[in-house]
């Protein structure tokens, strides 16, 4: 069997790392599921407090190695080193909020329901779904990627997870992978409780949602990539669900109180949440609505604070050419008076470039492709004459992650109202007077919103309600003779 090697790339510096790694071959990726399937009858058996201990041993296998993870993080994926102990920070508060959700009464008491009804005994159980494709996200080596919230999710449901580790940081993976590794042996989890499967491309992943033994896929990434993934599963001889979040470009309005506070403060937060990271978050908000009256002032002053925050790589040449490709079209379309970039500065050349798009609402209107997400530091700004011209032009979004107003009740009236409405139509998570970046890990949280935010709104990939997502429920009928 052939093994194709490749290396991971270094964003800071520009080249490909030395480290090589390995793909799997489609034999021993249908060896790797073949593992998963029989490992989930076991699985299923085990006690919600050996998940627990699962999760928990895990926890400290990542916290041992801690540093050796931060130093491949860093080379793959160009984040700093502020950046990899934040995720680093979620990742170990996901596997203990999970560890211990698992085991609480609230949470057990949910899982079986008994009736007597017309002489019958009826008892319904939620059982783990079966054996779970996760696909690595690029911008999170982390928190959404091996041991991130799908794969967590997965596996506090009781069942066997298969990561397709990303190309971009697979060193990083293969690390992670290891310290889970350790603990299902320590436990004496059957091999097949967590595979890892490695692939330079797209095959592999495709391939294994394509297998009848897979029964559900996790996915956190583009549209493209959560649609073709769709379209698989779709076509299967026995579809299965595909939780996929597909990003987002997180409209937020500004209505006339919000400019009665301290500019400055507000100005600041925007631009870290627009940059920080060089914008690659799915809850990046990538469309300001701001009234026409507040114009000029509001995008001169935005467009020196963004152009003069720090500038950062890009996680992959490859998400640059796409953030490239999708800036100059907006270039093309509206000119150098209405699209702002830039200027050179001592960054590197291959450093993305920051920009700014300022145009009427009803642009949107005339211009469909302006409220697709653009990953990258990137952000339009839509001035509205007057609420019933914002509510129409709200009305006509996609489906949204979030959807952020800044304002006052007392202030500015019912359309405080009518924007929560429409958000709320409109978004998983509505949000007053912040923004989005950042997404709280919590039994509170819905981070998931109508297509094309996520493929299917009722769940959330984010908190301990993620686990519904890989859980099916069967009643036993027992007839009383």
């Amino acid at each position: 069997m052939s093994r194709r090697t490749f290396c991971t790339f270094n964003p800071k510096e520009n080249k490909f790392n030395t480290e090589r790694y390995a793909c799997h071959t489609v034999e021993e990726v249908d060896q790797i599921i073949d593992s998963a399937s029989s490992a989930y009858s076991v699985i299923s058996s085990k006690s919600n407090h050996e998940i627990n201990n699962l999760l928990c041993l895990i926890k400290e296998n990542l916290r041992s190695i801690k540093g050796k993870i931060s130093t491949v993080y860093c080379k793959e994926s160009g984040l700093t080193k502020e950046r990899f102990d934040t995720e680093f920070k979620r990742t170990i508060f996901q596997l203990e909020l999970f560890s211990k959700h698992v085991i609480a009464p609230e949470y057990i008491s949910t899982l079986e329901q008994a009736k007597n009804v017309n002489n019958k005994s009826l008892t319904k159980k939620k059982i783990g779904i079966g054996p779970v494709l996760v696909v690595g996200a690029s911008n999170f080596p982390l928190a959404y990627s091996t041991i991130g919230g799908d794969s967590v999710a997965a596996l506090a449901a009781k069942n066997p997870v298969i990561v397709k580790a990303h190309p971009f940081h697979v060193g990083t993976s293969s690390v992670v992978f290891g310290a889970i590794q350790d603990a299902m042996n320590t436990l004496n989890f059957p091999i097949g409780t967590f595979s890892h499967v490695v692939d330079d491309g797209y095959e592999l992943g495709a391939h294994i949602a394509n297998h009848s033994s897979v029964k559900a896929i996790g996915f956190t990434g583009s549209q493209n990539g959560g649609e073709a993934f769709l379209k698989i599963a779709g076509k299967r001889k026995f579809p299965i669900p595909v939780f996929a979040e597909m990003g987002s470009s997180n409209p937020v309005v500004l209505l006339e109180s919000a400019f009665s506070e301290d500019r400055k403060i507000l100005i600041d937060k925007i631009t870290n949440s627009v940059c920080t990271d060089s914008g690659q978050f799915c809850t990046k908000p990538g469309l300001f609505f701001i009234p026409k009256n507040e114009t000029d002032e509001f995008v001169g002053q935005l467009k020196q604070s963004i152009f003069s925050f720090r500038t950062e790589p890009m996680l992959h040449p490859n998400i640059l050419k796409e953030f490239e490709k999708k800036t100059a079209r907006l270039l093309e379309t509206f000119g150098t008076k209405r699209f702002f970039r830039s200027r050179a500065s001592i960054a590197p050349k291959y450093f993305p470039k920051k920009s700014v798009l300022h145009l009427a609402s009803d642009s949107i209107l005339e211009f469909p492709f302006l409220q697709e997400e653009i990953f990258g530091p990137h952000t339009s700004v839509f001035s509205y004459s007057n609420h019933e011209e914002l509510i129409d032009i709200l009305n006509g979004l996609n489906g949204q992650l979030t959807f952020s107003i800044f304002g006052s009740k007392e202030k500015d009236g019912p359309i405080i109202e009518q924007l929560i409405s429409v958000g709320t139509q409109k978004a998983g998570r509505v949000i007053l007077n912040d923004l989005p970046t950042g997404v709280e890990v919590s039994s509170a949280m819905q981070h998931g919103g109508p297509y094309p935010a996520s493929s299917d709104s009722r769940y959330t990939a984010v908190g301990t309600d993620s686990i519904a997502r890989f859980q099916r429920s069967v009643t036993f009928q027992d007839l009383s003779i």
